[in-house]
């Protein structure tokens, strides 16, 4: 997900938009979005969801292969072009919608059972989510962690684009949420050297009470 204005921290929609366009696209689910997804389209038929920050749409077109029919949200019209073509070649574009606008003030227009955000940080993230779950519905957040900045490998250094476990479990509470998980979780890599580091995410899975 791409910034709007030059005073926020992050890159800008050009530079995304470059991003994007210039590298191939990928399809490597994060494990923990999949841990916190998977239960959910086997114990009933998937609903609504939205992929806020989506990027290149890797998470969206996974839970559009599982059922769910998925708004992804960017501001890069580039990763959303991006994201589309690779739906369609997938079979899943009647079950992708893909808006360009910024993630920061986007609202659905209904409910929805399942709001994805990935490796992006929101102002006000959890509490803008909460809102928008029908019951029963489930927030999943994962991001680079605190922590990362100093003992991880990859993502940004700059602390308000890294998530704190504590901090997304008090605002889940403070929304009406039932946490479900909220911690650090270490995942190994593959870096750029061929080496095998270590990666340290935030990760949040809560619920709406029913």
């Amino acid at each position: 997900m791409s910034a709007e204005r030059t005073d926020q921290p992050g890159h800008d929609v050009a530079w995304w938009d470059a991003k994007h366009r210039d590298r191939p696209v990928h399809d490597d689910v994060d494990p923990s979005v999949r841990a916190a997804c998977l239960p959910l389209a086997a114990a009933a038929r998937p609903g609504g969801a939205v992929d806020l920050a989506c990027g290149t749409g890797r998470h969206a077109r996974w839970l559009a292969q599982r059922g769910w029919d998925v708004v992804g949200v960017d501001s890069s019209p580039g990763g959303l072009e991006v994201a589309a073509r690779a739906a369609r070649e997938q079979g899943v574009g009647q079950r992708c919608r893909w808006v360009a606008a910024d993630a920061r003030t986007w609202q659905p227009e209904a409910p929805v059972a399942l709001v994805v955000v990935a490796f992006v940080a929101l102002p006000r993230l959890v509490e803008r989510a909460a809102q928008w779950l029908v019951p029963g519905g489930r927030v999943v957040v994962v991001g680079h962690a605190l922590a990362n900045a100093s003992r991880g490998v990859g993502g940004p250094r700059d602390p308000r684009l890294l998530h704190d476990a504590a901090a997304l479990r008090r605002g889940a509470r403070a929304a009406g949420l039932r946490v479900r998980l909220a911690a650090e979780v270490e995942r190994p890599v593959v870096w750029d050297d061929g080496e095998r580091r270590v990666q340290v995410d935030a990760v949040l899975v809560a619920d709406r009470p029913a």
